[in-house]
């Protein structure tokens, strides 16, 4: 049987070990139980989980209260919930519907979506001010390089590699620190919710992933240093030199 981690707290058991509970509309009122498996059901409640296969006598109408069924690769879950729906009637104490976690779910991706998006503008626009202030400083040098013969395909390669060692380095530590601050941040809300949670909510990205998502911070700060580069690169010699 599978229980959640409200109960192995409060009863101080692990899986493994075998215990016996009290089931209500059961024909004996002390079941043995092992416990096989911890389910990732945050809640205050102890709760356990097990099937009418393993289980007979919990399955009665005062335990049941849903079927949860998995669908076959390629069936529409909208055309499965009409057709079970249309076929137990409205009359039916039963009704399907699609779980309202998905819903959440993809709210919360297309929330984070967006912020990434924002995140990366705003990385954009710092990066672009920050090489433009830096350029117009330097633009007293960039006149004189121009007029010892550098091309301006040369200056615009030149204040564009200003940012990939900086960049490079701040995706780095970024990544670490992202995964980090991840993984600490969910740990503390499933304690709040007095529950564990499966690696797989904070191992979702691995490092073939971390190091594109380096190469995209790679991307942005070299799009935001392009608009100065060019800049310094149009600027005319005579102007730079007189520029101070």
């Amino acid at each position: 049987m599978d229980v959640n981690t409200t109960f192995l707290t409060d009863s101080g058991l692990t899986v493994g070990d075998t215990t016996t509970v009290n089931l209500l509309g059961t024909t004996n009122s002390t079941i043995p139980i092992k416990i096989v498996g911890e389910v990732f059901v945050p809640s205050n409640n102890p709760s356990l989980y097990a099937s009418a296969q393993t289980m007979p006598s919990f399955a009665t109408p005062k335990n049941l209260q849903e079927y949860d069924i998995g669908l076959r690769p390629g069936t529409s879950p909208g055309a499965y919930i009409r057709d079970v729906n249309t076929t137990l009637g409205s009359h039916s104490p039963w009704i399907a519907a699609t779980p309202q976690g998905n819903q959440f779910y993809g709210i919360a991706t297309s929330l984070i979506a967006l912020l990434a998006a924002m995140v990366a503008i705003g990385a954009g626009l710092g990066v672009l001010n920050t090489i433009l202030m830096s350029t117009r400083d330097r633009i007293h040098d960039l006149g004189i390089f121009k007029a010892l013969g550098m091309r301006p395909a040369q200056v615009l390669t030149m204040v564009v590699c200003q940012v990939a060692v900086p960049a490079v380095l701040a995706a780095v530590i970024a990544a670490l620190a992202a995964t980090a601050l991840t993984t600490a941040a969910v740990h503390a809300m499933a304690n709040a919710a007095h529950s564990s949670v499966p690696a797989s909510f904070t191992q979702v990205l691995p490092p073939s992933r971390l190091a594109l998502l380096s190469i995209a911070a790679l991307a942005i700060a070299l799009a935001g240093a392009l608009l100065p580069a060019a800049w310094a690169a149009r600027a005319r010699p005579a102007t730079a030199l007189r520029a101070e």
